[in-house]
């Protein structure tokens, strides 16, 4: 199976169960704001932590805030990203039930998914996202630099360090379809992607591009960017990287 056939059965699938896609995006975008209003709230609390140090920032000098504010952020941190990445591990699983044809899908078992496989989608996503953070942020450090010499520069430091990241998940970007597919666990699934992507870099690349190109180019939607988000290309991205991963896996034909 080529590119365009690969294309060709992703837009077939999301066509021929809409209404599944849609109500998956849904969840998703449930899941989303979870994960969100944990990340929120843990910033909240960590305010009302350092108001009593003051304004301007005085709890830096003092070690037991730091200590406390330090474990609320973290512990923040990783509860959100749970919720955010095991919920999309669900999500995946969902997209691959309904090309499949699995009309029993439910919210329990959605959340089920999401628990007994929520550890390696996030480990998973935790990789992916260090990666990109290491090879992204000298970019973001150039940028007040570039901005100190033509104030319009520093949006080339930003553009460079999203185009680090991206580049920097070409050999992983299959990692959770592997899981969903495979469900051998992270590291696994990890090694299973980098073999299935570098198998075939160019077309990985290719692939992974659009998916680029398809995530990047209707930001200037703005306020209506999260509806094409989670309703259109959450579900098609799911799709696409489950074909695309079974098809260069030989599971389709």
């Amino acid at each position: 199976m080529n590119l365009l056939q690969i294309i060709s059965t992703t837009l077939r699938l999301y066509a021929g169960h809409i209404g599944w896609h849609l109500l998956a995006g849904f969840a998703l975008l449930l899941s989303t704001l979870v994960a969100c209003g944990l990340l929120s709230g843990t910033l909240l609390v960590s305010m009302f932590v350092a108001a009593p140090y003051g304004v301007e920032g005085e709890w830096v000098h003092e070690p037991l805030a730091v200590l406390e504010i330090g474990i609320l952020l973290t512990a923040g941190l990783v509860a959100g990203s749970w919720v955010l990445l095991s919920t999309l591990g669900a999500f995946m699983h969902t997209c691959a039930q309904i090309g499949a044809g699995v009309r029993e899908i439910t919210v329990l078992g959605f959340l089920e998914y999401a628990r007994q496989f929520g550890a390696s989608f996030w480990a998973i996503g935790m990789v992916q996202m260090t990666l990109g953070s290491i090879v992204a942020l000298p970019f973001l450090l150039l940028s007040p630099l570039l901005s100190s010499v033509w104030g319009p520069l520093a949006a080339l430091g930003v553009a460079l360090a999203a185009l680090a990241f991206f580049l920097i998940q070409w050999p992983v970007w299959l990692a959770m379809q592997a899981q969903v597919v495979d469900r051998h666990g992270a590291a696994a699934s990890i090694g299973l992607a980098f073999r299935t992507s570098m198998g075939a870099p160019l077309t990985s690349f290719v692939a992974l591009a659009l998916l680029g190109v398809g995530f990047v180019l209707p930001l200037p939607m703005l306020i209506f960017y999260p509806i094409y988000f989670f309703f259109i290309f959450a579900p098609l991205s799911a799709d696409f990287g489950l074909v695309y991963y079974e098809a260069a896996r030989g599971l389709l034909k």
